[in-house]
């Protein structure tokens, strides 16, 4: 995959077909400006076209995971309102792309992360975050809304959260974070690296195909009734049961080994 200038892509080094992509305006603490926005939508739909990466773990580089939007690109006084719609559209675009991501997407919280910042990790599937790691939703602080992220934080966090922090701008821990559902693990700094790579390399280890269709399951299960969520269940539940992989698992299983599956590139 093609190096961006503000976004690093590396792979796991220990395979199952895991990728880092990484943040990287350390000079800017990782603040996202147009630029950085589109490099790192356009990373994520090229991983998700990709089905030799089984999972993605998002960090940033320095000691700041991202600041959020960069406020002196923000805050140009000779933007236009078409161009500010644009970039709106941009960053919901970027924030849709991770969500969407086929396979699962780790966020791995290295330092702080403020207003945008946070709307990267609500797009996350699985959160681990470094003890000291603070957090706010800073924007109306500076006379901005969080706007674009709140769907996603509304849905992570709840509407309470959101009011509360949303509504004073007020830093909070990675404790908070993690009883708000922003965050599900909080380890000590040292430990981080390699919980989040013990996390990847469970999610390498998986059925590739059984995950990518549960993250479709899970996704589809909040905007259905009852009835729908019933018959969808039992829909995934046949055609994962008869899938190769499935074959393939329920065998190693009984064989005491571990599984190969089929069509999985390992590198």
């Amino acid at each position: 995959m093609e190096q961006r200038q503000t976004v690093l892509i590396d792979s796991l080094e220990r395979g199952y077909g895991l990728m880092v992509v990484t943040l990287n305006r350390p000079e800017r603490r990782n603040a996202f400006d147009r630029l950085m926005i589109d490099e790192l939508r356009e990373v994520f739909v090229e991983i998700g076209k990709d089905r030799s990466v089984r999972g993605v773990i998002l960090t940033g580089a320095g000691p700041v995971f991202c600041a959020g939007a960069d406020l002196h690109w923000m805050g140009s006084e000779s933007v236009t309102m078409a161009e500010a719609r644009t970039d709106a559209e941009s960053l919901l675009m970027l924030l849709r792309a991770i969500d969407d991501c086929p396979c699962p997407v780790i966020g791995k919280i290295q330092g702080p992360a403020f207003g945008g910042g946070i709307g990267l990790i609500a797009a996350c599937d699985i959160v681990v975050a470094r003890a000291d790691a603070t957090f706010a939703l800073s924007e109306v602080r500076v006379g901005l809304v969080p706007a674009v992220i709140a769907p996603l934080l509304l849905r992570k966090t709840g509407l309470s959260f959101l009011r509360r922090y949303g509504l004073t701008g007020e830093p909070f821990s990675a404790s908070i974070a993690k009883e708000a559902g922003l965050v599900h693990e909080v380890v000590e700094p040292s430990s981080l690296d390699a919980r989040v790579d013990h996390v990847a390399e469970l999610v390498g280890r998986s059925a590739p195909d059984a995950v990518r269709e549960a993250k479709v399951l899970f996704r589809k299960l909040g905007t259905l009734s009852e009835d729908e969520q019933g018959k969808l269940a039992v829909e995934t539940n046949v055609r994962a049961r008869l899938s190769p992989e499935a074959r393939e698992g329920l065998r190693a299983f009984r064989e005491k080994r571990e599984p190969v599956w089929p069509g999985a590139i390992i590198e």
